[in-house]
Parts: structure tokens; C-alpha cells; sequence
């Protein structure tokens, strides 16, 4: 791959998994949200098809599970980078394995942000419900 091409994969890798997780975060929030208008409406909602309890498992759950495969397997394909690349100047194969565990480190605090945040959430929701 040529000099221009290499920077552009990574950033194009970079810029599709924050364009990906800023969706995951947007619809992960506004479940959040629902379920805690719900808790406060009418706690478990036994009534209703959908209480708290079941959007957090159909839902919450599984997106924020999901977003953090996401970026745990982006951090993989662009830590990787520098394996499957045949450079033939050590420097230059040197400055690729920096740049790629830098650009790598935005993923990477993304999946550990969203797997507090997920404990969080849950731990909310139990506090909320007792």
C-alpha cells in the first residue's frame, strides 16, 4: 500500500467506528431515558407489555453489549494493522505500530467508557426498583 493509503484506511476505520458508536450512544441514552420515565411513572409496571425490566434486557442490554464487541473488534483490526502490512524500512514499520496503537486507544477507552457505563445502568435500575 502506498504512503497515502495506509492514513487513510486507519482514519476511515477510526472515523466509521465513532460515527457507529455515537448512534449506539444516542439510542442506547434514549432507552435509558425511557426506562427511568417509566420506573417513575409506575415502578415495575406490571400492567404494561413493556416494563423497565424488559427494555433493559431487550433493549439496553444488548446494545451496549453489542457497542462494546463493536469497538473491542475495531481496536483488534486496527492493532493488527501493522502485522499484515509488508514494510520494508524498520522506521517506517516502527512509526505504523505507534500510529496504529494511538489510533487504537480512541476505541479502546470507548469499549472500558461503555462497560462502566453498562454496570452503571444496571446498578441504577436495581437501586431504582427496590
Amino acid at each position: 500500500m502506498d504512503r497515502l493509503g495506509l492514513p487513510i484506511v486507519l482514519l476511515a476505520a477510526l472515523w466509521g467506528a465513532v460515527n457507529t458508536t455515537l448512534s449506539f450512544f444516542q439510542t442506547i441514552n434514549a432507552r435509558r431515558d425511557l426506562i427511568f420515565e417509566l420506573i417513575d411513572e409506575c415502578g415495575y409496571c406490571a400492567g404494561k407489555t413493556l416494563g423497565p425490566i424488559e427494555i433493559y434486557f431487550t433493549n439496553l442490554l444488548p446494545l451496549t453489549i453489542g457497542n462494546i464487541i463493536f469497538l473491542s473488534l475495531i481496536s483488534y483490526v486496527i492493532l493488527s494493522i501493522p502485522r499484515h502490512m509488508r514494510i520494508e524500512n524498520k522506521e517506517e514499520a516502527e512509526h505504523l505500530r505507534i500510529a496504529c496503537r494511538i489510533i487504537a486507544i480512541l476505541p479502546i477507552f470507548g469499549a472500558i467508557s461503555f462497560a462502566a457505563g453498562g454496570l452503571f445502568d444496571m446498578v441504577m435500575l436495581v437501586r431504582s426498583l427496590n
